[in-house]
């Protein structure tokens, strides 16, 4: 049989719906709490109907929720109410109960609401059990009032308390029913009010069997859907598999070849550092032989070379004494990157101590002050990390030297992390900071020799030092103001 054309397809909740619960009667009031409030906030009257001591409880779970329930009540906004006088003589009347009931929405339509917003629990407003017998009627009349008026209802049920039968009932007569908190807004034991209303003959016999066919219809549907809905999942979860599977493998592989690769860099470093003290240490003999003879040219034949030929000779032993200079980097460098780490506890503040009074001695003449912050300690490889302080006090020590009052400051901060952080802090010649990048790679300098001696190997060291702690090292300045190094000393692990 076809589904008639005028047959009720909802597509969102009713607004005529019912809630089963158990246990304690408080159980209701997650859902007609919000129920309510949500009414008050979009300008509808709201009517509770039950016992007195279901009204109070409804009456502070209101207040908790943040309702002025007694300023609502006074407006006549919410209606909390224990009346029973629909009942005639303790008799329930169903079309007495209704016809009240479009009263008070057409009162509150006239007083400037929305509409009328009702809950109530059915054991109170039917009586005794004995009128349960004409719920199925109620309901489907109220059904009709709910389509035709701005009226908006939940009717409760206690399941424990309220004859099965007219659970049963109310389950025929409501599209939407909350079980508990949870809404099923599809009720598939929903009977239309036209069919529940008419007597039994031709006619409703054929609307009954035409709503059996629309029912049995909805349910093939949604059984279809879900159906679709498992296939796709199905699928999905293959898919999600398959793809699972590759990346694993793509992180197989990509492990391995990491793997491959550090061991390559691991073997290319060793023959690099191997190469770089080869050729630095090979390289030491010649030229100290180049600079013994040119010094000796310089002490035994100097006057017969003239002036032009004694200024040649000093080129050379300079250069000479500048290359071995350049040699003895080489060789600090390559002594750090191959040197064992030998994390110890190192007291910091001493260690500085030690290498600025190395510092002045250079120039005790200077006038310089040199400030240490007192109680620092880390933990380090000593010798390693009294290098990177000779290195950075001693740039600072040098590039002060055209300043009348020198200062230099050792110190610590705490980074934005919480993290140690450690700083060497001069106000010197500075640098500009768009050539910053270049302080840390070998005979990279950002000053020329006649300005500021140096072979550039210093910074580089103590950057591969840091690195080798697993902190970092950083620069901040501005020409004419000075300097700040800081860098970090990663915990031992």
């Amino acid at each position: 049989m076809t589904p008639s054309a005028t047959a009720v397809a909802p597509t969102e909740p009713s607004r005529h719906k019912c809630l089963i619960y158990d246990g304690d009667p408080s159980e209701q009031l997650p859902v007609v709490v919000p129920f309510l409030s949500a009414g008050l906030r979009n300008n509808w009257r709201c009517l509770y109907v039950g016992s007195p001591a279901m009204v109070r409880m409804v009456d502070s779970a209101l207040t908790a929720h943040g309702v002025d329930t007694a300023g609502e009540v006074q407006v006549r906004s919410l209606v909390l109410s224990s009346d029973q006088s629909h009942l005639v003589n303790g008799k329930f009347e169903p079309q007495k109960m209704v016809d009240m009931l479009c009263g008070m929405v057409d009162e509150a339509v006239g007083d400037g609401r929305e509409g009328l917003c009702a809950s109530g629990d059915m054991l109170w407003e039917l009586g005794t059990t004995k009128n349960f017998d004409r719920l199925l009627e109620y309901e489907a009349l109220l059904e009709e009032v709910f389509r035709s008026k701005p009226l908006r209802g939940i009717c409760q049920y206690h399941r424990n308390m309220v004859p099965a039968q007219a659970v049963h009932d109310a389950l025929l007569a409501h599209r939407s029913v909350y079980i508990g908190e949870q809404l099923n807004s599809d009720n598939f034991f929903y009977i239309p009010p036209e069919l529940l209303l008419e007597r039994h003959n031709g006619s409703t016999a054929t609307k009954q069997g035409e709503w059996m066919c629309q029912q049995i219809t909805r349910v093939l549907e949604a059984e279809h859907k879900r159906d679709k809905a498992t296939a796709a999942l199905r699928a999905s979860e293959a898919h999600q598999r398959q793809l699972s599977e590759e990346l694993a493998e793509m992180n197989r592989h990509l492990e391995r070849r990491v793997l491959e690769r550090t061991a390559e860099l691991e073997t290319a470093n060793k023959h690099l550092e191997s190469f770089s003290y080869s050729v630095s240490h090979d390289l030491r003999a010649p030229l100290r032989s180049i600079v013994g003879f040119s010094e000796m040219l310089a002490e035994e034949c100097g006057e017969a070379l003239g002036e032009a030929g004694r200024k040649h000779l000093d080129r050379v032993l300079a250069n000479g004494q500048r290359m071995q200079e350049l040699i003895d980097g080489l060789l600090s460098l390559s002594g750090v990157i191959r040197a064992e780490l030998m994390r110890v506890p190192v007291d910091f503040s001493r260690l500085a101590e030690e290498v600025a009074k190395e510092v002045r001695e250079v120039a005790p003449e200077r006038q310089a002050e040199i400030l240490i912050q007192s109680g620092l300690h880390t933990t380090a490889d000593r010798a390693l990390l009294r290098a990177v302080l000779t290195n950075l006090v001693g740039n600072a020590w040098k590039f002060t030297a055209k300043v009348a009052m020198a200062r230099i400051e050792i110190g610590q901060k705490k980074s934005e992390h919480g993290q140690p952080v450690f700083f060497v802090k001069d106000n010197g010649a500075g640098f500009e900071m768009q050539y910053a990048q270049k302080l840390f790679g070998a005979f990279q300098r950002l000053h020329t020799e006649q300005e500021f001696p140096g072979t550039g190997i210093g910074l580089a060291t103590v950057q591969r030092i840091i690195a080798r702690h697993g902190g970092q090292i950083w620069a901040e300045s501005t020409p004419a103001h000075g300097a700040t190094f800081s860098f970090t000393l990663s915990p031992p692990a």
